[in-house]
């Protein structure tokens, strides 16, 4: 793990130390870019591993680019999501601006950008396929698409420390530890989904 950011070329931002490895220990792409979204400024370690893996990473590179601009533009939400599909994968992409001090000295957008490589099952799956109950699955699911705990709390109508409690409780029951392994875990256990019991109706909550 480097503990510089591996820079976009001509940027002149050198990204060194604790801050450089903190960014790196994010468990997703990072891209970071000038305040209008238009010049790239670095990217982490775990996007460089992406690009590396992708054969159409030009491609992945000219769409994280161009959703930074659209996200930058005035009037926008603060946070903006999409999904994309390319040779290699399918990717969610998730877009918000850092405050200016707080990477750089002047404002920054950020892209973040994950490779899912299949889609998550749906609640009622997870309650059949991991036995998980209650507001469970939807902390699960929402844990798993890379929302904080914050986030959900918000989404779900909860306090965050209830949804910390959920989501130590599904870690636990998995025998899971991270976000991202969480994901992977439910990716992986939907390819094989369970038939729904006959007869059985009505939502989920």
């Amino acid at each position: 793990m480097a503990d510089a950011i591996e820079l976009e070329g001509g940027s002149g931002q050198v990204w060194l130390g604790s801050l450089g490895r903190a960014l790196d220990a994010v468990e997703t792409g990072l891209a970071v870019f000038t305040p209008d979204g238009a010049a790239p400024v670095a990217r982490n370690a775990y996007l460089a591993e992406l690009l590396d893996d992708e054969p159409e990473a030009a491609r992945l590179l000219e769409l994280t680019g161009r959703f930074a601009r659209a996200a930058a533009e005035p009037g926008q939400p603060p946070d903006q999501s999409e999904v994309l599909e390319l040779a290699g994968g399918v990717y969610r992409l998730a877009a918000g601006m850092a405050p200016a001090g707080s990477l750089l000295a002047e404002q920054a957008t950020l892209v973040l950008v994950d490779r899912m490589s299949a889609r998550l099952p749906t609640t009622r799956e997870l309650r059949l396929a991991f036995g998980l109950r209650g507001r469970e699955p939807q902390v699960a699911l929402l844990a798993a698409e890379g929302l904080s705990n914050a986030a959900i709390a918000a989404r779900l109508r909860l306090s965050a420390h209830t949804v910390r409690h959920y989501l130590e409780r599904v870690l636990d029951r998995l025998g899971l530890h991270t976000r991202k392994a969480l994901a992977l875990h439910l990716m992986a256990g939907s390819a094989e989904r369970p038939e729904p019991p006959q007869g059985v109706g009505g939502r989920d909550r």
